[in-house]
């Protein structure tokens, strides 16, 4: 079974699909698949009330699952509901951190990007809708969905997601079983601690935040820094939780420093990282020089996030993650230190303050 003792989760997955396209064929066959591997997982089929299933049953389904899976196929766009239902799951995404993982059936991600095909003869239907409507009001609430609709579908079709054309030759049984291990990659990552309900997190994290997200190929290194106790280790842990299932590859290092200081402290570091990043793969090594060797190897074939909490050495950093050079396109770094003068010497090109305000916001809390 899927299922660990002492999960948060109500549900692995979530199924977003057009019930008209794919419910007795492909998401079919695919929830199937997901139960029979042991996956909790949530479609809407039992759902009456369509608003209480958008503002109440779909939300909570939403937080309380590890990845929504949104399965785009010709007629997805000229569902409303198909599309309020997939802007609540980014807003949620957004907010909660849970994985979103688009599966293209039967159409290509650039006709879901750019509104095209089948998906703009739906919102060119929107748009005739709009002209016709002689209530202001509710001309403008409409013309407001439209562009949430139309923003939504731009989101998820530049998320890292599943071609059925481009997998398994086109085969859906062989393209489902694909489907079913990446939800179990996604599954069995951790999810990191945070202490709930800490007023002003989303605000000081919001920059590195949209940072993290902008999908570029720049390769990237920013500091979080600040005195001890003023809320670096929290912001960090909060970004990771929003964003590390949008990279290949991701490690939280806790505790740089301390551990660093430990016998072989480095060598466990790297350790550390390359089992991450590789997903649980143990490798053996014996010095920190061939660490370096062999996280270079890593590094340069698969986009990654990794945050190193708490370096107060040059040496650190160059031990774990060396060149900036290594990394694959659209990977990200963040540190955090109270040493901001050594960041000089590692090319870190941006430097967030942690301000005393957060502190005094969680201390207001409490």
């Amino acid at each position: 079974m899927a299922t660990t003792s002492g999960s948060p989760f109500a549900y692995h997955v979530l199924l977003s699909f057009r019930g008209e396209d794919t419910r007795q064929t492909f998401t079919d066959h695919l929830y199937i698949a997901l139960v029979q591997a042991g996956f909790q997982t949530f479609r809407d089929d039992d759902s009456i009330e369509r608003g209480k299933y958008l503002n109440l049953e779909l939300p909570k389904a939403i937080k309380q699952s590890r990845v929504s899976i949104v399965v785009l196929s010709k007629n997805y766009a000229s569902s409303t509901w198909c599309l309020d239902e997939l802007v609540t799951i980014l807003e949620c995404n957004r907010t909660h951190g849970n994985a979103v993982f688009p599966v293209f059936y039967d159409v290509e991600p650039s006709e879901v990007r750019k509104q095209v095909g089948s998906f703009g003869e739906a919102f060119e239907r929107y748009e005739n809708e709009l002209e016709a409507e002689g209530d202001h009001e509710r001309r403008m609430e409409l013309a407001k969905r439209v562009e949430g609709w139309k923003a939504a579908l731009r989101q998820v079709a530049d998320l890292t997601g599943m071609v059925l054309k481009n997998q398994a030759d086109g085969q859906e049984s062989k393209f489902i079983k694909k489907i079913v291990k990446v939800v179990g990659d996604i599954v069995k990552r951790t999810v990191l601690s945070v202490a709930p309900h800490l007023i002003g997190l989303d605000l000081r994290a919001r920059n590195i935040n949209s940072w993290l997200r902008d999908e570029s190929n720049d390769v990237g290194i920013v500091a979080i820094c600040g005195i001890g106790g003023i809320g670096k280790t929290t912001i960090a842990k909060y970004l990771y939780n929003l964003n590390f299932e949008r990279f290949e590859g991701s490690s939280f290092l806790a505790s740089v420093r301390e551990v660093s200081e430990q016998p072989d402290g480095l060598v466990r570091l790297q350790r550390q990282l390359l089992s991450d990043i590789l997903k649980g793969k143990k490798e053996k090594i014996y010095n920190a020089d061939q660490g370096i060797v062999r996280i270079k190897e890593a590094l340069r074939c698969i986009k990654v996030l990794v945050i190193l909490d708490d370096v107060d050495r040059v040496d650190q950093l160059d031990a774990v993650l060396g060149m900036r050079d290594w990394l694959y396109p659209g990977s990200k770094i963040i540190i955090t230190t109270r040493r901001k003068q050594l960041l000089k010497a590692s090319k870190v090109h941006t430097v967030h303050e942690a301000l005393q305000q957060l502190e005094n916001s969680m201390e207001r809390n409490q």
